[in-house]
């Protein structure tokens, strides 16, 4: 799996590639229309918050990740609260907060030897 991905300086969508062609479309609408645009930089997918980016439609969709041979979701490292310890792991946001307001993850961290994949809040989830 890659540890990164690619969006412009500015920009609010993430991107698998960093030649995607809505990448590079949107850049070149912007020229058109007399706006700035920003270089396109790499991204690593522990720095990137919920909700923070949104995958790029294109080069994030199932269908061009499988195409590529990328998987479909990045995983970042985290520590899940299980039991009052925290455990290494890594998880994968849901694309929106849930009715709750929360967001929501899948996470998956081994405990005391056995591998565990659970849905968890982000109450349950801290960053590494």
């Amino acid at each position: 799996m890659d540890e990164q991905g690619w969006r412009t300086k500015g920009g609010r969508t993430f991107h698998s590639d960093p030649r995607c062609e809505w990448l590079h479309k949107g850049e070149n609408r912007l020229r058109l229309i007399g706006k700035d645009t920003h270089e396109v930089v790499s991204v690593s997918w522990s720095d990137v918050s919920p909700g923070q980016l949104q995958p790029c439609d294109y080069c994030c969709a199932p269908a061009w990740l499988e195409r590529h041979g990328k998987q479909s979701a990045p995983e970042k490292p985290c520590l899940v609260m299980s039991d009052d310890e925290w455990w290494r792991g890594t998880l994968i946001w849901e694309s929106a907060r849930r009715a709750d307001g929360l967001w929501w993850a899948t996470v998956t961290y081994e405990k005391n030897g056995r591998t565990l994949i659970e849905v968890r809040s982000q109450h349950d989830i801290r960053a590494r």
